[in-house]
């Protein structure tokens, strides 16, 4: 495989409304696969702008149930039934413990605009922690936020790519983000503000440090923590590349 890993940055904010930032959303794209990690409110806005065609997502894995990680989901469905899709069109849709209940319920609720929209797409359930895929390897581990919460770590050609989805401080995040190329981490509130089940810079950066990380990039700001110059906190416990993310930024890692 030859090319590089790109990750568009969609949504970067929170559940409170920023006009700059939508909801949590990340496009992780590899010469092969078009992958989206979680799909918060404003991801289709923020795909339209970005040029990015829907149709051609081929994998969505969601972290937990939270509106503003799941929010755009029903609309992705519902487009897919009014759009000219391709004849090797395929979506296969990921969530952690419960997800299929879930489903289920968003069909019971909207009908038959999202069930199966197309005869290629399916949904699944993480059971087995490491699942190998045509091109990648993802491997998955519970964290601190809620009940069904998993962090991601992708294994491409070498490379490694942590996502936290929204986490607290545990072994089980340093475990996920060991000496990866770049872990992406919530940073949902400064250190000041902290709350049980999410990173400040400080622990964000502790993460990163412990792990091995080469690239830390922040994402998923509450107000407060935009208010707060989160990046001399994080700089502080981790002498790496620290990144803040911004609803539009886009990451590249060659692959060899």
């Amino acid at each position: 495989m030859s090319g590089s890993l790109k990750i568009h940055f969609l949504g970067t904010g929170s559940i409170v409304p920023n006009p700059d930032r939508s909801c949590s959303s990340i496009l992780l794209q590899t010469p092969r696969e078009n992958i989206l990690i979680d799909i918060g409110s404003g991801t289709l806005r923020r795909m339209a702008e970005q040029g990015i065609d829907p149709t051609g997502i081929t994998y969505i894995f969601i972290t937990h149930f939270h509106p503003d990680h799941t929010g755009d989901l029903v609309p992705f469905l519902f487009q897919l039934r009014n759009l000219p899709l391709p004849e090797d069109h395929s979506l296969r849709v990921w969530g952690p413990r419960g997800f299929l209940s879930f489903v289920r319920h968003l069909q019971d609720a909207f009908g038959r605009w999202v069930q199966t929209p197309t005869e290629n797409t399916r949904f699944y359930e993480l059971k087995r922690r490491l699942l190998d895929f045509p091109g990648f390897r993802l491997i998955w581990g519970k964290v601190i936020h809620k009940n069904e919460s998993v962090g991601f770590r992708f294994e491409i050609n070498g490379k490694i790519i942590t996502f936290s989805g929204d986490s607290g401080y545990c072994p089980e995040l340093i475990r996920l983000s060991r000496d990866a190329d770049i872990a992406v981490l919530e940073c949902s509130h400064a250190d000041e503000y902290a709350v049980e089940g999410h990173l400040t810079p400080s622990l964000a950066a502790k993460i990163a440090s412990d792990g091995g990380v080469k690239k830390l990039i922040l994402t998923h700001f509450y107000p407060d923590a935009l208010q707060s110059d989160i990046l001399s906190v994080a700089q502080k416990y981790f002498s790496g590349d620290i990144v803040l993310a911004h609803d539009g930024l886009d990451v590249e890692l060659p692959l060899e």
